[in-house]
């Protein structure tokens, strides 16, 4: 039996935001519990499957109709309702009531299994509740792995692809204590921040959540499928609002950026230049009435020009570490390992340097006074005790576990 996914305690207090957007024909106000979930379903679907038929244009389509059935039956009609009509929206449309809604359901239903995953609409209990009190939302989701995992409290890391040696380490020090607090950590798989947060989750023993801007069967970045694999087996979850089969378009990206906002608590935005999808994801979580942190970044920096300027514009909070994070949405750190192997006094003095900052061998010289071949000879071993690394061979930074011992141990103030 298909449930009503729109209860419980976020979708009964939606944020204003979310109230304006029923004005642009969102889904507050449409009664779900009206209607008879099992007969909706096949409807749902199969229109979900028409071009241009997104969150708006299907809420709009059931005020206008009453049911997807209904709807459905009205045959062309139903396009009417949708805010741009795409060239391909009606033969589309002409295509699917000829194979049947039931059988084109079906048929997705079973691409989906296929690829992992199942079908969950804003019907199924298994709808992630904080984006049940997202509108608009979308009716109909692909997901693969634990569903619930996106019903946990949430809190989205973003940013972009060309990320810094900087702006990696801040995402992978924020997610590792996202993780250990026991925050379902939200991203786009995409590379650079993206795909720093996840990991660095996964590594942590925490869940993750990816939205693709593609289907469950097309893996975008393909380079990232082994990293897809790894969330959904460590009780994270892969999440698409394409059905399998269907190829990404450049609006599928935005759309995403909207889903990763409405199921999160809020979103922190590690690096974004001035023109970002991050950033996109920023203005949708404001829209949605969450909350958004920004990591700042050298006034000079290309990639933080976005962060500064959110900050700068009171459009976000600035994060000046991740225990403030935590603190700000409410959350406990988790518990942080407090020894290593024993350190010589050449590595905790490098060490203690790089947890002061991060920097190239060139710097490094000159804040330790150590001869060149012994300075890159305690860097090597920093780097095999786990507890430095290089970007390019570039600057040098401390790891999370450096980070999270170095304080504990006395060798950073």
């Amino acid at each position: 039996m298909i449930g009503v996914g729109a209860a419980g305690p976020l979708a009964q207090a939606p944020p204003a935001a979310s109230r304006e957007g029923s004005q642009r024909g969102g889904w507050t106000g449409i009664d779900l519990g009206a209607l008879d979930a099992e007969d909706e379903l096949a409807y749902w679907v199969a229109i979900s499957l028409v071009p241009g038929v997104g969150p708006v244009g299907f809420a709009r389509m059931l005020r206008r109709f009453g049911t997807a059935r209904a709807a459905w039956a009205a045959g062309s009609a139903l396009l009417e309702s949708l805010p741009r009509i795409p060239e391909d929206a009606a033969p589309a449309l002409a295509r699917l009531q000829r194979v049947g809604a039931g059988r084109a359901a079906a048929g997705v239903a079973a691409a989906a299994r296929r690829s992992g995953g199942v079908i969950v609409t804003a019907f199924d209990p298994a709808y992630p509740l904080p984006l049940a009190a997202a509108d608009p939302r979308p009716a109909v989701l692909y997901v693969a792995g634990d569903a619930a995992s996106m019903s946990h409290p949430c809190v989205a890391i973003v940013g972009t692809r060309r990320a810094t040696g900087y702006g990696r380490a801040c995402a992978a020090e924020i997610a590792d204590e996202l993780a250990r607090a026991g925050v379902t950590v939200v991203s786009g798989l995409a590379l650079g921040i993206d795909a720093e947060a996840h990991a660095a989750t996964i590594q942590a023993g925490g869940r993750s959540v990816a939205v693709l801007p593609s289907p469950l069967d097309r893996i975008y970045p393909p380079r990232h499928r082994d990293l897809a694999a790894r969330l959904v087996a460590t009780g994270g979850a892969l999440v698409s609002e394409l059905a399998p089969g269907y190829s990404p378009g450049k609006p599928d990206f935005a759309r995403r950026n909207r889903i990763i906002a409405g199921l999160s608590r809020a979103v922190v935005v590690v690096e974004a230049p001035d023109r970002s999808g991050a950033l996109l994801t920023a203005a949708a979580a404001i829209d949605y009435g969450r909350e958004v942190f920004a990591v700042p970044g050298p006034i000079d920096a290309v990639a933080s020009r976005g962060c500064n300027r959110l900050i700068a514009d009171h459009q976000a909070t600035i994060v000046t570490s991740a225990a403030a994070l935590l603190h700000r949405i409410g959350a406990t750190a988790g518990a942080t390992p407090v020894s290593v192997a024993s350190l010589s006094d050449p590595e905790a003095m490098v060490l203690h340097a790089l947890l002061q900052r991060p920097g190239s061998i060139e710097e490094l010289l000159g804040r330790t006074d150590m001869a060149t071949g012994a300075l890159a000879s305690t860097l090597t071993l920093l780097e095999a005790r786990g507890l430095a690394e290089s970007y390019g061979g570039a600057t040098f930074h401390p790891t999370l576990t450096a980070r999270r011992i170095g304080r504990p141990n006395g060798l950073a103030s």
